[in-house]
């Protein structure tokens, strides 16, 4: 069985050097590595394709669905393709350096990984993106990593079963970035997609009309023939997002309230009751089942 230390010795040879490319590579999969030797800040960064990032040294900070989250050496998450994130890289004190890898998944893959186990891909919805590294899942991140990066050689369908297995053991465990691409679901569930993942930010219409390739006329035409409105959608998505957080435990009426975007309790209390027929200062984790959700 591979542990995490393990898993990090025999993985820190491919992250030397920096040799990111996080841009424009849907076609293919790939292994890079982030290495930087001072404290790096970066907003709003797009995810042009999902992948999984396994931090090797020093820290990992991401502000991602409203939300911080913090990842140490050994820890991992994963992100769907189309998702903003903001980033800063801490370097170990002891060694001046930040080091992690990143698996990209090309969209053919991900889109076969749909089609074998859509079970685990419908209706997907990540709260919290930290993946636990299982003995398995440990095992299969380094021969995949290994194969990308040419460390041994194997045939490209034997990458390919490599990196699906990475991919089936994310979405056995629910941190699997399966989420549809954008290009082939309907309207609304990619107006959702963009919004779920900032739903404190002041969303315009014309913004996400812009990153769908739409006018902003036709982006609304296009959701009211779905049956929707784009009004809808953020105030569906945040209602959603702060009951996830309310029920988590982690987070006061007050921050939840401030992560989803809203500067007024009462308002804030208003709309939650008027969605799930309570008030967010009666949610708990008990509620879970008895909440209401929605569609």
């Amino acid at each position: 069985m591979m542990g995490n230390e393990e898993l990090l010795r025999r993985l820190a040879p491919l992250a030397r050097q920096d040799s990111r490319t996080i841009a424009h590579r849907q076609e293919f999969s790939y292994v890079s590595a982030f290495v930087a030797r001072q404290t790096e800040t970066i907003h709003s960064v797009n995810m042009p394709v999902a992948g999984l990032l396994l931090v090797l040294e020093g820290i990992k900070k991401i502000w991602w669905g409203g939300r911080p989250f913090t990842f140490g050496p050994g820890m991992a998450f994963a992100l769907p393709s189309g998702t903003y994130v903001d980033v800063v890289n801490v370097p170990d004190p002891r060694t001046n350096v930040y080091r992690a890898l990143f698996l990209g998944f090309s969209a053919g893959l991900l889109a076969e990984a749909r089609r074998r186990w859509s079970q685990l891909a419908a209706g997907h919805v990540a709260v919290d993106p930290t993946v636990h590294i299982s003995s398995a899942l440990a095992s299969a991140i380094l021969h995949t990593s290994e194969a990308l990066a040419g460390v041994i050689k194997v045939s490209a369908q034997v990458a390919e079963q490599r990196i699906l297995e990475v991919l089936l053991l994310l979405a056995e465990s629910g941190a699997a970035p399966l989420r549809p691409d954008m290009k082939s679901c309907s309207v609304t569930d990619a107006v959702r997609s963009i919004v779920r993942d900032r739903p404190a930010h002041a969303w315009a219409a014309a913004a996400v009309a812009a990153q769908l390739c739409k006018s902003e006329p036709t982006l609304r035409r296009n959701l009211r023939q779905e049956g929707s409105s784009f009004r809808q959608i953020v105030a569906e998505e945040r209602m959603r997002a702060a009951r996830s957080m309310l029920l988590s435990g982690r987070s006061t009426v007050a921050e939840s309230a401030s992560i989803c975007g809203y500067t007024s309790l009462s308002h804030f209390a208003k709309r939650f009751h008027s969605t799930y027929g309570c008030l967010p200062s009666e949610i708990s984790p008990e509620r879970a089942t008895d909440a209401v959700t929605l569609p």
